[in-house]
């Protein structure tokens, strides 16, 4: 189950692509979501392999530029390059979600002409999150779903249990929340924690689970002895999991906790176990959203939360090179930065990572400006 970690000095491909094999031996259906936003209950309920795309580092790059726009991020680019490398070739299907960014909305039309052997679905969300007519349109949204799944893959011997699914990722959110813990109490670097994250994405729920309960049972993890208390930072942004800049650079051990897609926005929460879709819907529009859902005021609740929860003395804004809703809700978080009097850093970057002398640099400089 490390498999994926399994990576040679800049390219752990292989590893990701391998555990995908050995996870399809199992007999599942392999299906690919891109964003926090999908339900993977329902997949789990419906007897299919939910495994979250990543950008993972690739030795293949720019093979995307003759199928993807001009305007399309850096992360989308490089899991396009990884598609044309048959990084994702284990997967029989992919769901997109629309209602998102314009790249990534994008992005289903042209998989669809590149990969046509792989099937795609677009699962589209409401803007407004806080009607009832939201909730509604979701459900439906969720009743589709389940049955354009149910027909593509039929066999599902279990029958259609949420509730149960909803437990067992219920039980991995309360896992990585227990080792965020010991993130903000400096018993556990960042970057190891970042690398559990992936993990818990990219293999079967039932396998995660019995991991990560190993890891705080056995109390593998020990305290970095070489962390200082302070400075406290925090860092959030959108869409990027590239754990090689944590590890690479050691001034990110200083971080306590993150607002990252990829991170506490993915488990900072419980769903209603239920097998009513209403109810789940709702509670699936209660979440801190990502910032391609545009809701800045929920975004900055759970972002000052943050700051005040785990006693931040500095932010960093982490965003994705041509990201679109980064650089928009960037000004709106710096701004609410200076009313609360807290030192930020703006940095930018691609999953290639080809300013990482750059950063580490500017974050060596930010850390001493506020210690």
């Amino acid at each position: 189950m490390d498999l994926i970690f399994n990576y040679t000095p800049h390219y752990f491909l292989e590893g990701y692509t391998e555990s995908l094999k050995v996870i399809q031996q199992q007999g599942k259906p392999l299906l690919g979501y891109f964003t926090n936003r999908i339900p993977v209950e329902i997949l789990h309920a419906l007897n299919v392999n939910p495994i979250r795309m990543l950008s993972i580092n690739s030795s293949v790059q720019g093979a995307s530029e003759r199928y993807i726009q001009t305007f399309a991020c850096s992360w989308l680019r490089q899991i396009m390059d990884i598609g044309l490398n048959k990084g994702y070739a284990s997967f029989d299907g992919l769901i997109f979600s629309a209602g998102t960014c314009d790249s990534l909305q994008n992005l289903s039309d042209i998989w669809k002409k590149v990969f046509p052997e792989q099937w795609t679905y677009n699962l589209t969300f409401p803007v407004l999150t806080d009607t009832e007519a939201a909730v509604e349109y979701l459900q439906n949204e969720f009743d589709t779903l389940i049955q354009n799944i149910s027909q593509k893959f039929p066999e599902n011997p279990d029958g259609f249990t949420l509730s149960n699914s909803i437990k067992l990722f219920n039980i991995k959110r309360v896992n990585l929340q227990k080792l965020a813990s010991l993130v903000s109490e400096r018993k556990m670097r960042y970057h190891e924690f970042f690398k559990l994250l992936l993990l818990g994405d990219t293999l079967p729920i039932e396998t995660v689970n019995s991991y990560l309960e190993k890891k705080i049972s056995q109390n593998e993890i020990t305290n970095p002895p070489d962390i200082p208390d302070s400075p406290r930072l925090l860092l959030t942004g959108g869409m990027f999991d590239n754990y090689l800049l944590f590890e690479h650079v050691s001034d990110f051990d200083y971080l306590v906790t993150d607002d990252l897609s990829f991170g506490t926005r993915n488990f900072n929460f419980t769903m209603p176990q239920s097998s009513f879709l209403q109810g789940y819907a709702q509670a699936y529009l209660e979440r801190t959203p990502d910032p391609t859902a545009f809701d800045m005021e929920k975004r900055w609740k759970g972002l000052e939360n943050s700051i005040h929860n785990h006693q931040i003395d500095g932010v960093i804004l982490l965003g994705i090179k041509f990201c679109d809703p980064d650089t928009f809700e960037f000004v709106s978080i710096q701004n609410n930065l200076k009313d609360l009097d807290i030192p930020y850093l703006n940095l930018e970057t691609s999953p290639d990572l080809s300013n990482l002398q750059q950063i580490e640099t500017r974050l060596s400089a930010f850390i001493e400006m506020i210690s």
